[in-house]
């Protein structure tokens, strides 16, 4: 295999493990969002629908974001 095709592939693969380890944060972040609401569906409380609102939109710009990441890893990989 010539070494320019080589190196290619490495910076393909170089590329899908920093998109992969930019999910990290994301991840934890709706970790945190699905324990918050955990907690509060368990507390039996009323929730003000505006709060359940900003957690929505919360998780979702996180989903957003690990589905970029996502795809980024993906089509790395693909193109190695």
């Amino acid at each position: 295999m010539p070494a320019s095709l080589k190196f290619r592939k490495l910076r393909h693969v170089e590329t899908a493990v920093d998109a992969l380890d930019g999910m990290e944060s994301e991840l934890r972040q709706l970790a945190g969002l699905v324990v918050a609401l955990r907690i509060l569906g368990e507390a039996g409380d009323a929730i003000e629908p505006p709060a359940i609102s900003s957690i929505a939109r919360s998780a979702a710009d996180t989903l957003d974001e690990i589905d970029k990441s996502w795809r980024q890893a993906i089509a790395a990989l693909r193109g190695a």
